[in-house]
Parts: C-alpha cells; sequence; structure tokens
C-alpha cells in the first residue's frame, strides 16, 4: 500500500488502481465540468475508509440528495412500523339513522390518504346507519403548523407536484402519492376547439380556464397546464395537435380545505344529507367527542418505496413536520429539522459539514459536502433495525421497474453497471447530485458521492465519473 496527499487529505491507496481512477475522474471533470464546483468522495463499503476525495470538503447544494439524511433520522425516529392515523368523530349522538352533531375529520399527515380511504369513512359512516346528519363538518389539521410551504419554495414552482403544499390533511390523487395534488389530463377534440380537460380524483374548489386550442396534427405542441401563483384557478393554454395528450400533476392551494370539500362530496355520494344550513370550517377537535371510525396508513417501511425510488418531495416535508410533533410537540419544518440534527449527532456525523432549510432537497440555502454524504451512507449502515428498509429504498440502476429502479431505472443501462449503482438522484436548476453505493468491476463494494453545481445538465458526466469507479476499482 502506498499513501498520497490529495487536495490535503492524506488516502491510502492500492498503487496503480487508485492512481488511474484519480487521473480519469479529474480528466471528465477537467473537460467535462469546466466551471462547474464538483465535489467527489469514495469510502470502501465495509471499512468507511476514504479512498478517495476530489475537493471532498467543499459544500455543495444537495438537491435531493437531502433526503438521505432525512429518511435515516425517520426511521430512527419513527421507526419502520410508523403509521399515519386518520380519525373522524363526532360530538352528537345517532339516532335512527339521525346525527345530530357535528362530524370532525382530523389528520396527522397521512400522505397516502386518497378518495378511496375517504370513501371508506363515508362506509363506516353508513355501517353505523347514518343518513342524515343535523351539523357541521370540520377539518381538523393542526397536527402541523400552519405553514404551507418550506422556506425554499419560489413562486413559479408552487403549481407543481414537487412544490405541494404540505397540511395534516391532505389527499394524494394516486399511489404515487404526491399529496396535495390534482391530476390534470387534456386531450383533443375537432380542430379549432378547446380541447377535452378531466381533473383526477376530484375538482372541488379549483376552478378550470381552458385557453387551449385543438390544432392540427402537423402543428406544434405548445400546451401549457398550470396554476395561477396563489389561486385556485388550473389554466390550460397553447395548442394541442390532434391525437396528442397532456398530463400535469398541479398542486391544490390548500390541501385541507379540497380535502373536507372531497370529504363532503363522498359523503353525499354515499347517501349521507347535511341539512340546517350545513357549513364546511378547518378548526380543532374539541375534546368531549366520540369516535367514530380511524384510518391508519401503510407502515413508513412501505412509505419509503414510493418515496425515495421517485424522490418525493412532499413526503419528505411531510416527515420533518412529523419528527417535530412526535419529538417536540411542534409540528413545524423548523423543530423537525432540529430532530434531524439531533439525529446527526447522534450518529457522530461532522454536522458543520451540513447545512440545511428543509428536508426534500429543494432549497437553494441547503448544502453538504461529499466526504459528508459518504460518512453517513457508512455509519447508518450499523442501524440494523432499520438499515435494509433504507437500502432497499434506493434507486437502482438500469431496473426497468418504476418501484425498484426509480430515478435510475434509465441509467447506467451498460452490462458494466446495470443493477449495481444503488444511489439517491438530485436534480435541481444547474445542480445533479447522486451518492449511495456501488459495486465494482472486481466485485467489491464502496460508497460514494458525486455533487456538481453551477451547470446545467450534468448527469452524463456524473454517470461517467460513477462509471469510471466501477471499471477502475
Amino acid at each position: 500500500m502506498v499513501s498520497f496527499l490529495l487536495f490535503g487529505q492524506t488516502i491510502d491507496a492500492g498503487t496503480q488502481d487508485l492512481n488511474l481512477l484519480r487521473e480519469d475522474i479529474e480528466k471528465i471533470v477537467k473537460e467535462q465540468l469546466d466551471g462547474a464546483e464538483v465535489s467527489i468522495s469514495v469510502r470502501q463499503k465495509n471499512s468507511g475508509r476514504l479512498i478517495y476525495s476530489y475537493k471532498g470538503g467543499q459544500a455543495i447544494k444537495p438537491a435531493s440528495n437531502m433526503k438521505l439524511l432525512t429518511s435515516a433520522a425517520a426511521l430512527d425516529v419513527l421507526g419502520n412500523n410508523y403509521r399515519f392515523k386518520t380519525q373522524l368523530f363526532t360530538n352528537g349522538k345517532i339516532t335512527n339513522g339521525f346525527l345530530k352533531g357535528d362530524l370532525y375529520i382530523r389528520g396527522e399527515g397521512d400522505p397516502t390518504l386518497m378518495k378511496e380511504d375517504l370513501e371508506w369513512f363515508a362506509g363506516k359512516l353508513k355501517a353505523k346507519g347514518v343518513h342524515t346528519v343535523e351539523g357541521d363538518l370540520f377539518a381538523d389539521d393542526t397536527w402541523f403548523d400552519s405553514e404551507l410551504l418550506t422556506p425554499g419554495i419560489v413562486w413559479d414552482d408552487e403549481p407543481y407536484y414537487y412544490a405541494a403544499p404540505i397540511t395534516a390533511l391532505t389527499t394524494s390523487p394516486n399511489t404515487d402519492y404526491d399529496t396535495g395534488t390534482v391530476i390534470v389530463d387534456v386531450s383533443t377534440g375537432s380542430v379549432d376547439t378547446p380541447p377535452t380537460v378531466k381533473v383526477t380524483p376530484y375538482i372541488g374548489e379549483m376552478e378550470i380556464i381552458n385557453k387551449a386550442k385543438t390544432v392540427k396534427e402537423t402543428d406544434a405542441n405548445t400546451l401549457d397546464i398550470t396554476r395561477l401563483y396563489k389561486s385556485n384557478q388550473i389554466v390550460i393554454s397553447g395548442n394541442l395537435p390532434i391525437g396528442k395528450t397532456g398530463r400535469e400533476w398541479i398542486t391544490v392551494k390548500n390541501p385541507t380545505i379540497h380535502t373536507l370539500s372531497m370529504f363532503q362530496s363522498v359523503l353525499e355520494e354515499a347517501g349521507i344529507q347535511f341539512i340546517n344550513g350545513h357549513t364546511r370550517k378547518v378548526m380543532k377537535t374539541p375534546k368531549k367527542v366520540t369516535l367514530l371510525a380511524e384510518k391508519r396508513s401503510m407502515p413508513l417501511k412501505d412509505i419509503m418505496i414510493p418515496y425515495m425510488k421517485l424522490s418525493n418531495n412532499g413526503i419528505a416535508d411531510i416527515l420533518v413536520k412529523t419528527m417535530g410533533q412526535v419529538e417536540k410537540h411542534d409540528g413545524s419544518t423548523k423543530a423537525g429539522l432540529k430532530v434531524v440534527e439531533s439525529y446527526g449527532k447522534s450518529l457522530k456525523l461532522d454536522m458543520k459539514a451540513w447545512d440545511f432549510e428543509d428536508g426534500s432537497g429543494m432549497s437553494h440555502k441547503n448544502s453538504v459536502t461529499s466526504n459528508a454524504l459518504t460518512d453517513m451512507l457508512y455509519k447508518v449502515q450499523k442501524e440494523k433495525s432499520w438499515y435494509q428498509t433504507y437500502y432497499t429504498s434506493l434507486p437502482v440502476a438500469a431496473n426497468a421497474e418504476r418501484m425498484i429502479g426509480g430515478s435510475l431505472r434509465n441509467r447506467f443501462k451498460e452490462p458494466l453497471t446495470a443493477g449495481k449503482v444503488i444511489a439517491k438522484t438530485g436534480s435541481l436548476n444547474a445542480v445533479n447530485t447522486l451518492s449511495g453505493y456501488v459495486q465494482a468491476d472486481s466485485g467489491e463494494w464502496y460508497i460514494f458521492s458525486v455533487l456538481v453545481q453551477n451547470k446545467e445538465n450534468t448527469i452524463p458526466d456524473i454517470d461517467k465519473i460513477v462509471t469510471t469507479m466501477v471499471k477502475e476499482l
């Protein structure tokens, strides 16, 4: 074994192999990533020994690599089997199918709650014989604070699923669990007529403004689907050629209000009628109530799959607020991030190398070094009660199964690398990151982190760097 000084760090190496790795990676950085800020770190998986570092102490925006720490903290604090609760209460009594009193639906942040679950609650009421309610319908979202967006969300991101508002009573349109959103589908009519718009699962208080036009098959597709800033108006504009379709996941303005409106609709569809001036309101459930039904989510270990494979920002934000509530009785992002930091300290991570204002990685104020990321990925392996859940949640290179390959399913498709890169992706404007585990051609496993900022479209360059690791380690 030899050692040499590389960027101020003494690295033990295996003679020629590591020298070649250093030369080839730094050639890629020089030729392909000129002008970018780059931080690269590689450790042995079994020992945690740092074997290669290119500016490994430089702080870079992690993007969704931030979820690696958030997820570890959530699994440690909440546990594999944590389930989110949604409850239905009344302060009244049921007599001969008549409920005289109010209904309260109370959420604790379940990101997997869907319209089907609201129908389940309606079914429970029907099973108790209820067909008429003389009272009001209330939503209780006080498990979390009233801040809907994390600090890093900018105004032009707000309409889209990756920047969804967060409340403790929210719903998802399908099993990707993009909480706080609806799916907007647009399909063509005849030429020069507006296309058809469908909203799933429920439009509620949202309003469609359809300014789009169906055009000839040979015309350009300029369709745009968005929500006007701080409004409930979904605007469809541009041209959609015959035979084409458009789809977008659009956020609702306030998930609690949208869920409450949808629940009222579901109850009415189930034949449960409200009388005498019924109103919908958002308020805390009073102490003197009777529990009518309780729905629990799948365990966190199962939620981890769609969350990490698809890099779901809404679930990350919910986990942060949940940790704050569970540990500090404060369902805020600020309180939750203090819990994340405390977990990092308990793992003896160098928390001075981390700076964050959210748990999803959306904020451009987040930063971390690649050496800190690989150190964390080494140390979490010792968390025997949940590490396998954590590891299994990471995307697997070139695996076409969406809930296995996730955000890596279309990367590293060459036989040399397919299935050998198990890692978390990250992407922001002018930021791309990839950190996780990789099996080299030698059969040995390594921990790596490649962080790049201040340059667009660097995913191919990151993949070249990781492929070089596979070839030469």
